[in-house]
């Protein structure tokens, strides 16, 4: 499949919102592609590669998809437990030692530096990794004990930490040696009992490593982006390419739009030695449409079948403890009314949010899907057979993480402008 503009009058409300994200500097490109019952419906472009330079964004630019790298993960993982070569609750001791005596954080003292550890009764699983519920953070909120440790440990600073962290993701350790550190630090709960966000993904991949016997990336191309044709999607951008990285921008408190540089630009000029299996990967809006196709089609796509429908089913079915929603399942509860009313109704399948019940969304019960940090998202409605991507590159000025485009709204544009209920 080629991506080329197409234009419906039935999306006028929804261009009218793109276009003045641009206008209001909310942000500086914009790419979107509906996919409905058999056909690209939509597909438009907004804003700019390069705003300073005044150089338009293209339907083949590339973009930092930062946690919509987890999606693939699961699948590369997923297509190995398909072959037999674990199962979901099999302890991941199994295939890294290093995970057999860690701990959970019961108190730290913030001026001595003291910290008081418990056992766990539950051992870390393949499924805790899959839905968050291992126990391992990501460091992102220093007020947090055991995100003040991962700070400490990894050199994570300042207020918006979870910028900082992005932005060390290119300078970590190999996907071994990150492994041996993060089993340095404690656990934030029992495995199993809440959801936190966390590195579980980039453990994931190292077991895809183990497992497999090949480099994460190797195993990425061998096995789903030769046989989808994602021909731009990689840890890295290469020479030839680079042209096409789309910049980054923030819009500051003044409402201004500034590019942010150092590196969230040029961390990807490279291959890391940290191939981040959270967060990791480049990939351009028709490379992402391919994958979804795929998974709207059980697992195949273009002849070339990745894994059976049975795996599909079995990624976007809830697998939260007996039956709770995401919101149910959070290690500290949620607050914020914005972000309660985007959650309420999901649960969490395997490395995606899974629609369980009604709730403001049109989309019908079984959607799925996830987001990334720089204002990226893709949700799959098997129900309505309905693909809606998003790619933007914005990066939140401080710590407070909720994008200016919210899946929700565009969403619901989209199943108004295809006439669905």
């Amino acid at each position: 499949m080629r991506i080329n503009q197409v234009k419906s009058e039935a999306f006028s409300k929804l261009t009218d919102k793109f276009q003045n994200f641009i206008d209001n500097n909310e942000t500086g490109s914009i790419l979107c592609a509906v996919y409905h019952e058999g056909r690209l419906v939509y597909c438009n472009k907004f804003g700019w590669r390069d705003k300073t330079n005044k150089i338009p964004i293209e339907f083949d630019d590339i973009f930092r998809i930062y946690s919509m790298t987890k999606p693939i993960i699961c699948l590369a993982a997923l297509i190995l437990h398909e072959e037999g070569k674990y199962n979901l609750d099999d302890p991941i001791e199994k295939f890294l030692p290093e995970f057999k005596d860690v701990k959970i954080l019961k108190s730290h003292n913030h001026e001595t530096g003291d910290t008081e550890l418990e056992e766990t009764k539950n051992k870390i699983t393949f499924k805790h990794l899959f839905t968050h519920t291992s126990g391992i953070s990501y460091g992102f909120y220093p007020g947090i004990p055991v995100d003040k440790l991962y700070g400490e440990k990894f050199g994570f600073v300042g207020e918006n930490r979870t910028k900082s962290v992005l932005e060390s993701l290119p300078k970590l350790d190999i996907l071994d040696e990150f492994s041996e550190k993060l089993t340095s630090l404690p656990l934030v709960f029992e495995p199993g009992t809440n959801l936190w966000y966390g590195f579980n993904c980039d453990i994931l991949g190292l077991l895809v490593e183990k497992l497999s016997g090949k480099k994460l990336d190797v195993f990425l191309k061998e096995r789903i982006f030769d046989k989808l044709g994602m021909t731009d999607t990689d840890f890295y951008v290469s020479e030839e390419k680079r042209n096409r990285l789309v910049k980054a921008y923030m819009r500051k408190h003044d409402g201004e739009l500034i590019e942010v540089k150092g590196d969230m630009s040029n961390g990807f000029d490279s291959k890391p030695d940290f191939l981040s299996g959270g967060a990791g990967l480049v990939s351009t809006l028709e490379d992402y449409l391919k994958l979804t196709l795929m998974l709207l089609n059980g697992g195949e796509y273009n002849g070339n079948r990745i894994v059976s429908s049975k795996t599909i089913e079995l990624m976007r079915s809830n697998h939260l403890q007996d039956g709770k929603t995401y919101l149910d399942m959070q290690y500290i509860k949620v607050e914020d009314p914005e972000l309660i009313e985007m959650t309420k109704g999901y649960g969490y399948g395997l490395g995606v949010i899974v629609k369980i019940a009604e709730n403001r969304a049109k989309s019908g019960i079984g959607e799925y899907g996830w987001a990334g940090a720089a204002n990226t998202l893709f949700r799959i409605d098997p129900a309505k057979q309905v693909i809606t991507i998003v790619f933007s590159q914005h990066i939140p000025p401080d710590n407070n993480w909720i994008q200016p485009i919210l899946t929700d709204d565009v969403r619901n544009l989209v199943y108004e402008a295809l006439n669905i209920d």
